[in-house]
């Protein structure tokens, strides 16, 4: 009771803090500064967390979050965009990217111990995974329903994980993957239920032609399951580093990593199927 007590006065707050910027955009009178704020302090927050599962030296923190920061800093601005060709990128390496990336940070973390290049390499690395699906959300701002669509996706991603939580406990039986031996195909099929479930009455509150039903269906089944991969991925970095949590930034609910690993597929993915659509 005192784990979901910790959980609930932390997990509230925060919740609260995230509709309120996403809604100052949504509303207009954010400018798209709600989003930036809110992927920022996440994003840096999950980046010291990340480097610090390979290692405790200040001057591999300050490389991994100082390349995430010149990133963020230089893709805001119209001028920083142009000098990174992003319009030149195809926008589905935001997530084939970050898919690739993941795998390649956990097999270095455990020979990276005295090896200040494999540290170096990792800080780096880090950063660069962790800042793509932040720059996709930036990027939504393009989109014709803007933040909508961004709150809309963490609706359902917190469907989902409540659903396969909810699912995987009670009637969970069938282990879904070694990495993680909590998660079972109950608790998948769960929160892909969830997940639609909570795109379809987004969709249906929202009324926008743009956005129809059907198509939150769809992103909800996808997001569900790139949400699923994202949260393997981010257990066999852990367990590569022998951690149980990313850090104990947030009391009762682990380190921001943790928080935001079922995001770092499903923001780019959606990201990239709105630009199909729209």
């Amino acid at each position: 009771m005192s784990g979901l007590k910790a959980r609930l006065s932390w997990g509230i707050p925060i919740s609260i803090g995230v509709i309120v910027l996403l809604s100052l955009d949504i509303s207009g009178v954010g400018s798209g500064w709600g989003v930036r704020i809110l992927t920022f302090l996440f994003g840096v927050c999950a980046c010291l967390e990340g480097v610090a599962l390979a290692s405790d030296k200040r001057r591999d923190a300050v490389i991994g979050v100082g390349l995430f920061v010149g990133l963020f800093v230089a893709f805001v601005s119209d001028e920083g965009q142009s000098l990174l060709g992003w319009d030149s990128i195809p926008s589905y390496l935001l997530m084939g990217i970050p898919l690739f990336l993941a795998p390649l940070i956990t097999e270095l973390v455990p020979g990276i111990s005295g090896r200040p290049a494999r540290r170096i390499l990792h800080a780096i690395l880090v950063a660069v995974w962790l800042v793509l699906p932040v720059l996709a959300c930036v990027a939504v701002d393009s989109d014709p329903l803007g933040a909508h669509i961004l709150l809309c996706a963490l609706v359902m991603v917190k469907g989902s994980d409540t659903g396969g939580y909810i699912v995987g406990r009670s009637m969970g039986r069938i282990p879904l993957h070694p990495i993680s031996p909590r998660k079972t195909v109950e608790g998948l099929l769960g929160a892909i239920g969830a997940s639609v479930l909570a795109g379809a009455i987004y969709s249906s509150v929202l009324a926008d032609p743009g956005f129809p039903v059907s198509q939150a269906c769809f992103i909800g089944v996808l997001v569900a399951l790139a949400g699923q991969l994202t949260d393997l991925q981010e257990s066999a970095l852990k367990r590569a580093a022998g951690v149980k949590d990313s850090g104990r930034t947030i009391p009762g609910l682990g380190g921001v990593l943790d928080m935001m690993d079922s995001l770092i597929l499903t923001i780019p993915l959606v990201c990239w199927l709105r630009t199909l659509w729209y």
